[in-house]
C-alpha cells in the first residue's frame, strides 16, 4: 500500500525514511521492514509516498487503545495514500472515510457519519459492494473482486472488503493503469511469438553495457548454440572481426545518443564459419530509465549478397 501526498521529515509520522534509489535496489529489505513500520520515500528531498503493510494498516486502525497523537498519525496515513478506505459501522453507515475515498464519493468529511454506504455510491456500485458485505456477514470471509465502477471517468477497481471491529472495511484501488499494462504485455508476447514463428528471423535484447539479456530460439539457431550460452556476451561479438567496430559504433551511438541502425555483417556460428546477415537495432528506455536496445537479424539470401 503507497501513501502519496508531499511531507517534510519532521511532519512524517514515526517510521523509516529511504531514498527512492535504496527502496529500489533494496526493495526486498525495505518491504520486509514496511510489515512493522511505514517506510517513507524520499525523492529529491522530499517525501511524497510511504510504504506500509496492509496488516500492519489493520492493526492501527483496529488498535482501540491508541492515544490522540496516535490517532492522528493514523488519520495522517489514511488521508495520504491512494487507497480509497471506508470503515463501516454494523448498520453499514461509514465512519471514517479517507480524503481519497470522499474525493472519489464527491463528499466532504462533515457527510461521513450522516450518510448511509447505499447513499454513496452509484446504483451499480453499490449493488456489488453491498452483495459482498452481504456475504462477509454471513461467512467471516474476505472478498476481493474488479469492478467497472461507474464514470465519468470511467474506472477499473480492486475492491476488498473484510469484517472489522465493530463492523467492516472496505478498501478500493483504482487498477486501470494495470488492467492496460497486462493486454499491452500479451499483445507484446503475441508479436514475440510470431516473430519466432518465421523462418530464420532472429531477435533479441542488450543492456546498457551492450551485454545480450534477451535470446531468441532463431538467434540461438543461427549461432549454432544454446540460448544459456549465448546470454552474459557482448552484443559485437556475435560478428566476425572484421566488422565489429562498426558494430561497437553503432551500439554506442544508439545507448548514447539513441540513434537506430542497420547494417550487413557477418554473424559467427559454433564451429567457426559464418554467414552474411541483416541487422537492425532500436533503442528501448528501460523501467529503471537506462537506455538499452533490442534487435533483429536476419540471413541474408546468397544471390542478395552477391
Amino acid at each position: 500500500m503507497e501513501a502519496k501526498g508531499s511531507q517534510s521529515v519532521d511532519d512524517l509520522p514515526p517510521g523509516q525514511v529511504v531514498t527512492a534509489t535504496a527502496l529500489i535496489r533494496h526493495f526486498a529489505v525495505h518491504s520486509r521492514q514496511a510489515m512493522t513500520e511505514p517506510v517513507h520515500i524520499m525523492n529529491h528531498g522530499h517525501v511524497g509516498l510511504t510504504l506500509i503493510a496492509t496488516d500492519l494498516f489493520h492493526r492501527l486502525a483496529g488498535d482501540q487503545s491508541t492515544g490522540p497523537d496516535q490517532g492522528a498519525q493514523l488519520e495522517i496515513l489514511l488521508d495520504m495514500i491512494p487507497t480509497q478506505v471506508l470503515l463501516t459501522d454494523r448498520d453499514l453507515k461509514p465512519v471514517r472515510v479517507n480524503l481519497a475515498a470522499r474525493r472519489r464519493l464527491g463528499i466532504s468529511e462533515k457527510h461521513v457519519g450522516k450518510l448511509f454506504l447505499s447513499q454513496m455510491l452509484e446504483s451499480s456500485d453499490a449493488h456489488f459492494l453491498l452483495r459482498a458485505l452481504e456475504r462477509v456477514h454471513d461467512t467471516g470471509v474476505p472478498e476481493t473482486f474488479e469492478h467497472n465502477v461507474a464514470g465519468p471517468p470511467p474506472l477499473v477497481c480492486r475492491v476488498q472488503a473484510a469484517a472489522f471491529p465493530g463492523g467492516f472495511i472496505v478498501l478500493v484501488d483504482e487498477i486501470a493503469d494495470r488492467v492496460t499494462l497486462r493486454a499491452q504485455d500479451a499483445q507484446i508476447a503475441a508479436y514475440e511469438d510470431l516473430i519466432d514463428g518465421l523462418p530464420g528471423l532472429a531477435r533479441g535484447a542488450f543492456n546498457v553495457r551492450s551485454v545480450i539479456t534477451d535470446i531468441s530460439p532463431a538467434l540461438a539457431a543461427l549461432v549454432g548454440t544454446e540460448k544459456g550460452r549465448l546470454a552474459g556476451t557482448r552484443f559485437a561479438t556475435l560478428f566476425d572481426a572484421s566488422a565489429r567496430g562498426a558494430i561497437n559504433d553503432a551500439v554506442e551511438e544508439l545507448l548514447t545518443h539513441g540513434k537506430p541502425f542497420g547494417m550487413r555483417a557477418r554473424l559467427l556460428g559454433g564451429h567457426g564459419e559464418s554467414q552474411l546477415v541483416q541487422v537492425k537495432a532500436v533503442p528501448l528506455l528501460s523501467g529503471s530509465g537506462q537506455r538499452e536496445g533490442v534487435f533483429m537479424i536476419s540471413p541474408v539470401a546468397a544471390d542478395a549478397g552477391s
